[in-house]
């Protein structure tokens, strides 16, 4: 009943705007759908790192942020500067191998099996001529800023949290933000501190246009690009937590986590893998977002707001809840484009465009007062 509430409401305002001014078409608001759609998708690729962490260990990883804007500026480089110095080439393929190694070892169980050893051998032969010897296109290079992105994810765990497995919550909610104002810092050293354009050659950024009403509404293939890359990968991460082993001891110890490790689930495993996925997503995300936008931040601002909107993303859909990550973010990004698109500026009215980026926490708010546990989530007061 809300919801047909609301398509009315919305559909009457429709019919008010195009009485109001000719340019209030069904294109004007196929453009706002359009971008509604790649923006949410791009926040559901974030808020999946950052529900994954919280619900197996209940962090709230602020430097998740920044590990999107790294697999966006690695993704840079690698479209941009290779072919690489040998020196350079080796170090590059050196972490990516690592990276890759790791991936195989989900499936494979242990870092040595021969197969694993074997996969993370080759990748590294081969990466270092590639790095040495090729300009890497835009699609290697998202593959690469990947594996490079999960092996600082595993990095910070190792490093920043598992020495605190045993400390009070605070202790690590507190090293999160230290992680994170390290990485904004470190960015600004090693990448730059100017807006930095991202043009990769693709044919993803090819001209798109479609017919409206006789009117033609002019996009590129993203929007068919963002929406299938956020679904394939939401997708097989799902069949991954639900199929395999790994997933199935990853859904344990989100269930109970002392449990599961006295059943002989490997806790430090699963959380190590937990971050290795998130970041996985993360610069999946920061590499479609460049090309989205055409351009990065700097690195001290870039990962802020859009890791503080996903986050808030995956509180409105069921913080823990992948489909509720999705959803929750879709919501954002429907808020942020077609929410200003139905209240635009008129002769009469200034529009509410300028405090878009409040309607997340907007929507955060009301979320919490009325349902806590998110759209989809589930009830945690048993766990208490």
């Amino acid at each position: 009943m809300i919801v047909l509430t609301l398509v009315a409401l919305v559909a009457a305002r429709m019919v008010y705007l195009g009485s109001v001014g000719e340019r209030f078409n069904a294109a004007f608001f196929t453009r706002a759908l359009i971008d509604s759609i790649k923006l949410g998708s791009l926040y559901a690729l974030i808020a999946l790192g950052y529900t994954m962490v919280y619900g197996i260990i209940r962090l709230i990883n602020f430097a998740h942020g920044e590990v999107f804007m790294i697999g966006a500026f690695t993704t840079y480089f690698l479209f941009t500067l290779t072919p690489y110095a040998w020196p350079a080439a080796l170090v590059m393929a050196l972490i990516l191998a690592y990276g890759l190694l790791r991936v195989v070892e989900l499936f494979r169980g242990s870092l040595r099996d021969p197969v694993v050893l074997g996969v993370g051998g080759i990748g590294f032969v081969g990466l270092s001529f590639a790095l040495a010897s090729w300009s890497w296109p835009f699609w290697a290079a998202l593959v690469g800023s990947m594996l490079a992105t999960a092996v600082l994810g595993l990095s910070i765990d190792r490093m920043a949290y598992v020495p605190l497995r045993t400390a009070p919550r605070n202790s690590l909610l507190i090293t999160a933000i230290a992680v994170s104002f390290l990485l904004q810092n470190v960015g600004l050293l090693a990448f730059t501190n100017r807006q930095t354009p991202f043009r990769p050659d693709t044919p993803l950024t090819a001209p798109l246009a479609l017919d409206v009403g006789g009117v033609a509404v002019q996009t590129n293939w993203l929007l068919v690009a963002i929406p299938v890359v956020t679904l394939v990968l939401v997708v097989a991460l799902t069949s991954f937590v639900n199929r395999t082993r790994l997933g199935k001891a990853m859904r344990a110890s989100a269930q109970d986590a002392e449990v599961a490790q006295m059943m002989g689930v490997s806790v430090d495993k699963v959380i190590a893998t937990t971050f290795l996925l998130g970041s996985l997503l993360a610069a999946a995300g920061g590499a479609m977002w460049g090309l989205n936008f055409g351009s990065l931040n700097q690195p001290a601002i870039m990962g802020i707001l859009p890791g503080i909107k996903a986050f808030a993303a995956a509180v409105i859909g069921g913080i823990g809840s992948l489909p509720g990550a999705v959803i929750g973010a879709l919501i954002i990004g429907f808020s942020e484009n077609f929410l200003t698109a139905l209240f635009p500026r008129t002769p009469t009215f200034l529009g509410i465009t300028e405090f878009k980026d409040t309607f997340a926490f907007v929507l955060l708010i009301v979320v919490l007062l009325v349902k806590p546990s998110g759209i989809v989530g589930e009830d945690l007061s048993e766990k208490v």
